[in-house]
């Protein structure tokens, strides 16, 4: 059988955490995890990105209806993501979305 989304990305939001002395600290909490397809750009859609000064390091693809805040932290094999454009419906059909990601340095 095919799955539309093989991966899993942990999404993560900012939050107040107990730093350990009675206070408190800002930090990256998972707040729950996302099936998707998670795949690397073609040259062309780099391209395109680039003359629009957008960056992009991947491509998401997840249900239509899936909301994911834009303030949201994205980690997919050990690494942060941000989205680094608006979400598109991804080929018109109101099925799937494609968010482009940019690598957190």
């Amino acid at each position: 059988m095919y799955d539309e989304f093989p991966h899993e990305v942990t999404l993560k939001v900012l939050k107040n955490v107990p730093n350990g002395s009675g206070g408190t600290k800002k930090d990256w909490v998972p707040e729950r995890d996302l099936d998707c397809f998670v795949d690397t750009p073609s040259t062309n859609r780099l391209v395109e990105a680039s003359k629009l000064g957008i960056t992009i390091h991947r491509d998401l693809y997840c249900d239509y209806e899936e909301v994911i805040p834009t303030t949201a932290r994205i980690e997919y094999e050990g690494i942060d993501y941000v989205m680094s454009g608006d979400a598109e419906d991804q080929g018109g059909m109101h099925e799937v979305l494609r968010i482009p990601l940019k690598k957190v340095t």
